[in-house]
């Protein structure tokens, strides 16, 4: 409601996830990769031969950087629906609701055409989270390595400092990015602000009090910047269906989401409120 209301979402801290293991978890993945397979050692040849010393400085700024992907990181987390099947279509994924929704459950369907828009307007990007061990990255790992040294007549034509922070771009959202593959079945995406890092002025700091505890949020305004490629993401466009369940009051809280996306702008909004049939569980 308060989404539809305000036209805007949140991004919340990575340090108040439900899991801080989560993040945790890529970097252990990076650091696998890099230092315990023979990946790790061509990359740093790669980056010595694009400038002398490269690989060393490079080590120290990701390290620098690190405790900002845990404290300085804001997380926008979406899942991917629907099924070949079309059962999450149908009824939504029960693993999620059970988690997430609580008595009152709903799930927004989203356009994904905003997150695939292929812009940097608001410097949040989006990832879809990779499920693996870290074996299974370090293979990911070393297909990057092995693209880099097979042209790398063309990463040595590349200015240096910006091979170095595209490679720490790439770097930042892999860890930003997997997951434990136990969790696989979410299919979770992810939207990534790191504003000490790549700072935005369309996302707004705001102090918000959640579950009792205070905590900076983004606020993303649901709008569209066409001029910079960015477009479906007012709530007439983004939202293409709200689908409720399982709860013991589904009728009241159609009636409501039905009026709330009409005041929003959603031509014919009826057609967008859906009730699952699935039984709320105790």
């Amino acid at each position: 409601m308060n989404i539809i209301a305000s036209n805007s979402v949140w991004l919340r801290s990575a340090s108040v996830m439900n899991d801080l293991s989560e993040v945790r978890y890529g970097h252990q993945c990076l650091l696998h990769a890099w230092n315990n397979s023979n990946a790790g050692e061509r990359l740093k040849v790669v980056l010595d031969q694009v400038q002398k010393g490269k690989s060393q400085e490079f080590v120290e700024h990701f390290n620098t950087r690190l405790s900002e992907q845990f404290t300085q990181t804001f997380l926008l987390s979406l899942s991917e629906h629907g099924d070949v099947e079309n059962h999450e279509d149908k009824f939504g994924r029960l693993s999620m609701w059970r988690a997430y929704g609580g008595t009152t459950n709903v799930a927004l369907v989203l356009n994904n055409r905003p997150f695939m828009s292929d812009t940097n307007t608001l410097n949040a990007f989006t990832s879809p989270v990779s499920y693996g061990t870290p074996a299974e990255f370090s293979v990911l790992f070393d297909e990057v390595v092995t693209g880099l040294e097979t042209n790398i007549g063309l990463v040595q034509s590349i200015n240096p400092q910006f091979f170095s922070n595209m490679l720490f771009a790439a770097c930042h959202f892999a860890v930003l990015s997997a997951k434990h593959p136990g969790f696989k079945e979410e299919r979770e995406w992810r939207v990534c602000y790191s504003p000490s890092i790549w700072p935005s002025d369309k996302l707004i700091p705001k102090i918000e009090i959640i579950n009792g505890v205070p905590q900076k949020v983004f606020v993303l305004p649901l709008k569209d910047y066409p001029e910079e490629g960015f477009t479906g993401a007012t709530i007439p466009d983004l939202i293409e269906e709200i689908l409720i369940g399982p709860t013991d009051n589904p009728q009241p809280m159609r009636e409501a989401l039905i009026i709330s996306l009409g005041n929003a702008g959603v031509t014919d909004p009826h057609l967008k409120v859906r009730v699952s049939d699935i039984p709320l569980r105790r």
